[in-house]
Protein backbone atom coordinates (compact mmCIF):
# COMPACT_ATOMS: atom_id res chain seq x y z
CA UNK A 1 0.00 0.00 0.00
CA UNK A 2 1.49 3.59 -0.70
CA UNK A 3 1.88 5.82 1.34
CA UNK A 4 -0.74 8.43 1.59
CA UNK A 5 1.15 10.92 3.81
CA UNK A 6 2.88 14.38 2.45
CA UNK A 7 6.72 12.75 1.26
CA UNK A 8 7.80 16.71 0.77
CA UNK A 9 7.84 16.98 4.72
CA UNK A 10 10.89 14.25 4.80
CA UNK A 11 12.92 15.87 2.19
CA UNK A 12 12.42 19.34 3.78
CA UNK A 13 14.48 18.43 6.59
CA UNK A 14 17.01 17.01 4.71
CA UNK A 15 16.71 17.78 1.18
CA UNK A 16 18.67 19.67 -1.69
CA UNK A 17 17.26 21.26 -4.60
CA UNK A 18 17.69 19.21 -7.64
CA UNK A 19 16.68 19.84 -11.17
CA UNK A 20 16.46 17.48 -14.42
CA UNK A 21 15.23 19.44 -17.28
CA UNK A 22 11.64 21.64 -16.32
CA UNK A 23 11.69 19.61 -12.96
CA UNK A 24 12.99 21.20 -9.80
CA UNK A 25 12.21 19.25 -6.47
CA UNK A 26 14.14 18.39 -3.27
CA UNK A 27 16.06 14.98 -3.03
CA UNK A 28 18.76 13.39 -0.95
CA UNK A 29 22.24 13.08 -1.72
CA UNK A 30 24.25 10.47 -0.03
CA UNK A 31 27.84 10.21 -0.78
CA UNK A 32 30.07 7.95 -1.73
CA UNK A 33 32.10 5.87 0.78
CA UNK A 34 34.24 2.52 0.66
CA UNK A 35 33.58 -0.65 2.71
CA UNK A 36 36.85 -2.93 3.77
CA UNK A 37 35.88 -6.06 3.70
CA UNK A 38 38.73 -8.64 4.27
CA UNK A 39 41.26 -7.58 1.20
CA UNK A 40 38.42 -6.10 -0.71
CA UNK A 41 37.58 -2.38 -0.81
CA UNK A 42 33.82 -2.19 -2.34
CA UNK A 43 33.17 1.38 -3.65
CA UNK A 44 29.59 2.49 -3.58
CA UNK A 45 28.75 5.98 -5.54
CA UNK A 46 26.77 8.70 -5.36
CA UNK A 47 22.88 8.02 -4.52
CA UNK A 48 20.08 10.72 -4.30
CA UNK A 49 16.84 9.74 -2.63
CA UNK A 50 13.91 11.96 -4.05
CA UNK A 51 10.36 11.10 -4.48
CA UNK A 52 9.36 9.02 -7.61
CA UNK A 53 6.45 11.65 -8.36
CA UNK A 54 9.40 13.88 -9.22
CA UNK A 55 12.64 11.98 -10.57
CA UNK A 56 10.88 8.25 -11.07
CA UNK A 57 11.14 9.21 -14.87
CA UNK A 58 14.81 9.75 -15.42
CA UNK A 59 16.72 7.04 -17.73
CA UNK A 60 20.20 6.38 -18.30
CA UNK A 61 22.63 8.97 -19.08
CA UNK A 62 20.11 11.93 -17.71
CA UNK A 63 21.84 14.88 -16.57
CA UNK A 64 20.64 15.98 -13.41
CA UNK A 65 21.98 19.56 -11.19
CA UNK A 66 22.52 18.58 -7.14
CA UNK A 67 23.14 21.31 -4.66
CA UNK A 68 24.75 22.93 -7.45
CA UNK A 69 26.62 19.91 -8.72
CA UNK A 70 26.53 18.08 -12.47
CA UNK A 71 25.93 14.59 -12.13
CA UNK A 72 24.61 11.70 -14.48
CA UNK A 73 22.07 9.33 -13.83
CA UNK A 74 23.31 5.59 -14.18
CA UNK A 75 20.16 3.63 -13.07
CA UNK A 76 17.09 4.41 -10.95
CA UNK A 77 15.49 1.95 -8.53
CA UNK A 78 11.95 2.60 -6.58
CA UNK A 79 12.25 1.98 -3.28
CA UNK A 80 9.68 -0.38 -1.07
CA UNK A 81 5.98 0.78 -2.21
CA UNK A 82 7.80 3.24 -5.20
CA UNK A 83 6.63 6.50 -3.62
CA UNK A 84 10.31 7.30 -3.12
CA UNK A 85 13.14 6.43 -5.92
CA UNK A 86 16.97 6.24 -5.24
CA UNK A 87 19.14 7.54 -8.57
CA UNK A 88 22.92 6.10 -9.00
CA UNK A 89 24.81 9.04 -9.94
CA UNK A 90 27.92 9.72 -11.67
CA UNK A 91 29.64 13.24 -10.49
CA UNK A 92 30.73 15.12 -14.22
CA UNK A 93 33.53 17.38 -13.52
CA UNK A 94 32.95 21.11 -13.18
CA UNK A 95 35.56 22.45 -16.17
CA UNK A 96 34.68 25.68 -15.46
CA UNK A 97 36.92 25.71 -12.44
CA UNK A 98 39.88 24.21 -14.32
CA UNK A 99 42.64 26.95 -14.14
CA UNK A 100 45.30 27.20 -17.24
CA UNK A 101 48.75 26.61 -16.54
CA UNK A 102 51.38 27.34 -18.59
CA UNK A 103 55.73 26.71 -19.40
CA UNK A 104 54.97 23.38 -17.37
CA UNK A 105 56.31 19.66 -18.48
CA UNK A 106 53.70 17.17 -17.48
CA UNK A 107 53.74 13.30 -17.98
CA UNK A 108 50.70 10.81 -17.42
CA UNK A 109 51.90 8.17 -15.25
CA UNK A 110 52.36 5.77 -18.72
CA UNK A 111 55.49 8.56 -19.61
CA UNK A 112 53.61 10.54 -22.47
CA UNK A 113 54.24 13.87 -22.50
CA UNK A 114 51.04 16.37 -21.96
CA UNK A 115 51.50 20.09 -23.66
CA UNK A 116 50.52 23.01 -21.75
CA UNK A 117 51.07 26.91 -23.92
Amino acid sequence: MPLSEDLSVFLNDFGVSCTAGAVSALGILDMPGQIISGDMVLSTDYTLTARAADFGGLLFGDLIAVGGASYQVRQVLKIDDGAFVEIALQKLLDFNNIVTLSGLNLTTLAGDPLITL
